[in-house]
């Protein structure tokens, strides 16, 4: 027997229904995905404003590769309530009269020789100074120039520190302006939390 037609459109297959159960499905994933980061997000400034933290974005390539230029730090202002800065440490500074922040690693203290070293070294306690490896990948791989500073060879006061840049080259750092302070120390830089490198982010600084 011939089967009628009636006009009627056939039921859709589960081919035509598919695609659109996997969109609305897509949709409400994004959605609560950015939902999620939101709340983290939102948490996480919420317990650093609570815990004595600052935020602050870099301006420079002296410290690169550890923090490059643009890269955005959490730092810890509460980090040497108790104690002083100790050598290897990143630390917040306010620096001269015009108390700008400024973010470079300690590589001397009090009792300590510092001295320039052969090929743009620097010479702590005869010892030559070394970097730790840079969390992640950086983009800016070209950060070095060619220039290579001198100084003279001293012996820190009780209650100083001797700062540089781990980009040794081109670092405005106790070289120039001479010695940190206790009074100047504001913090310590703790982590990255934006860069352009995905893989920097959430970086903890060593």
């Amino acid at each position: 027997m011939p089967e009628l037609n009636l006009g009627l459109k056939p039921p859709p297959t589960q081919s035509t229904r598919s695609p659109n159960l996997f969109l609305r499905v897509l949709i409400c994933a994004g959605i609560l995905l950015a939902l999620l980061v939101f709340f983290h997000v939102a948490k996480f400034f919420l317990w650093a404003k609570s815990s004595n933290l600052h935020a602050l974005r870099v301006g420079g390539d002296s410290m690169c590769p550890a923090i490059c230029m643009g890269e955005r730090i959490i730092a810890g202002l509460d980090a040497f309530d108790v104690r002083s800065p100790e050598r290897g440490e990143v630390i917040l500074f306010n620096n001269g009269a015009s108390n700008s922040k400024f973010v470079k690693r300690v590589i001397a203290v009090g009792g300590d020789t510092v001295s320039p070293g052969p090929n743009g070294t620097v010479i702590v306690n005869g010892s030559e100074v070394r970097f730790p490896e840079p969390c992640g990948t950086s983009e800016r791989a070209n950060y070095r120039d060619t220039i290579s500073l001198t100084f003279e060879p001293q012996k820190l006061p009780e209650g100083t520190f001797y700062v540089i840049g781990d980009n040794l080259n081109n670092s405005y750092d106790s070289r120039h302006f001479g010695l940190v302070r206790r009074d100047q120390v504001r913090g310590k830089a703790l982590l990255i939390y934006w860069s352009s490198s995905l893989s920097r982010i959430g970086c903890r600084i060593k």
